[in-house]
């Protein structure tokens, strides 16, 4: 990790709503709460959140970092101020030097049922250098940018899917490779039955400063939560600046 994305990785966290959407709980290790002051979530919200407290694990946790119990997960509580967050939404809490100088693009999410434009297909299998079998938008803004889960054919038991980010000629990937072991055989996740699900990501926020891409990402599986956040400055590659993960299979 650079010395930049190091700092980065200080300055935000993830974090879960409680069930009112009154209370956030950010998870991993962080160094100063106080600063974070600001919550960006998947649902579109932009939160002003105070440092409430640290909370260990509770005795009565049932190790699962979901709003049903967030009361007994081990984080850092954020107040919530003025209105409550989408109780189903994830958040990013982040400090003012983070947003500073950033734009957020405001991203809809498509019907489930639609498709990426197979004229798109070209450009993209240019990049990697082999065929696009399937894309799916997962968010789309008004001026253009769109973000989409591709699934590249296989090579023998190299598999790969990708997130890409593309913004009028520019494009930028974050990739998921796996080892495919035969049909329906856990491939990306547990459960998934060898198939790529492109309705459990979700986009938490995509900023820019300039020429650089910010991109959280939650990618909901069987269970629990991937959560992860990228930067691109340069190149077609977003580098992965932290992440970390949600157990919340049933009990």
């Amino acid at each position: 990790m650079t010395q930049a994305a190091a700092a980065l990785a200080l300055a935000v966290a993830f974090a879960f709503p409680n069930q009112d959407g009154s209370r956030l709980l950010a998870t991993g290790n962080i160094a100063q709460p106080a600063m974070l002051r600001t919550a960006l979530c998947s649902s579109g919200q932009r939160l002003a959140v105070e440092f409430e407290r640290r909370q260990p694990e509770g005795k009565d946790s049932t190790g699962r970092q979901s709003s049903y119990n967030f009361a007994n997960s081990a984080g850092a509580v954020f107040r919530v101020l003025g209105a409550n967050a989408n109780p189903d939404a994830s958040c990013l809490v982040a400090d003012e030097a983070f947003l500073a100088g950033t734009t957020v693009v405001a991203l809809t999410r498509p019907p489930q049922d639609a498709r990426c434009s197979k004229a798109e297909y070209p450009a993209i299998q240019a990049i990697k250098s082999r065929p696009v079998v399937a894309c799916w938008p997962i968010g789309v803004s008004p001026g253009g940018v769109q973000v989409a889960i591709v699934e590249f054919a296989r090579r023998l038991s190299d598999a790969l899917a990708s997130l890409v980010v593309t913004d009028g000629d520019r494009r930028l990937f974050v990739d998921y490779p796996a080892r495919f072991n035969g049909p329906g055989a856990d491939l990306w996740r547990a459960d998934d039955g060898g198939e790529i699900h492109a309705e459990g990501f979700e986009v938490v926020c995509l900023l820019k400063r300039g020429s650089t891409y910010l991109l959280a990402v939650d990618w909901r599986g069987a269970e629990g939560n991937a959560l992860s956040l990228h930067i691109a400055d340069t190149g077609e590659q977003f580098r992965e600046v932290i992440t970390t993960s949600w157990y919340r299979a049933p009990i």
